[in-house]
């Protein structure tokens, strides 16, 4: 799945990117991250489709595997009244061929459920591991831009006190 290789990537990213001293903290390539989950994004769909295709493929198995056991089967029956006859060895024959034509349905019906039930497992998964990921971008987002916020605050702040100061200085170089 694509998507462990990008989770890779992702935490490559994190665990290479430059320390902010004496903290936990670590500075982030913002362009990066949001490349890294927008290719999340495109890849989930992707690992959704694959899995789908693999049920398709599995669903034509067990098709495959049901007409080769009723080609089977016919070619049995043929064969053991070409042999036998109407007999009662024929007739046990064709018991036991009923039995494993059936016996054959409900595994392959249990196959397909339990393909099912785990491509939409995959699916439930895919979708909340998505959902994850962007609420996770989302809050880093917002934390960044909160923080670049009180910077810029505090910048304004200084140019502030710098005009006020200047403008001391020449009323007083006036007065």
């Amino acid at each position: 799945m694509e998507i462990l290789g990008l989770l890779d990537k992702l935490e490559y990213a994190l665990t290479n990117s430059s320390r902010v001293p004496a903290t936990h903290k670590v500075i982030l390539d913002l362009d990066r991250m949001l490349e890294l989950v927008d290719q999340m994004r495109l890849t989930i769909p992707q690992d959704i489709q694959d899995a789908q295709d693999m049920m398709a493929s599995k669903e034509t198995f067990i098709n495959q595997a049901l007409l080769d056991a009723r080609r089977i089967k016919a070619s049995a029956d043929e064969d053991s009244r070409q042999r036998v006859g109407e007999s009662n060895i024929v007739q046990e024959a064709e018991r036991q061929a009923e039995a494993i034509l059936e016996d054959s349905k409900k595994r392959s019906d249990a196959l397909l459920q339990d393909s099912q039930r785990k491509s939409h497992q995959l699916s439930q998964d895919a979708q909340t591991f998505g959902d994850l990921r962007s609420n996770d971008a989302d809050k880093y987002a917002r934390e960044v831009l909160a923080r670049l916020e009180e910077h810029l605050a505090s910048v304004l702040r200084s140019v502030r006190t710098g005009l006020d100061s200047l403008e001391e200085q020449q009323h007083s170089k006036v007065a």
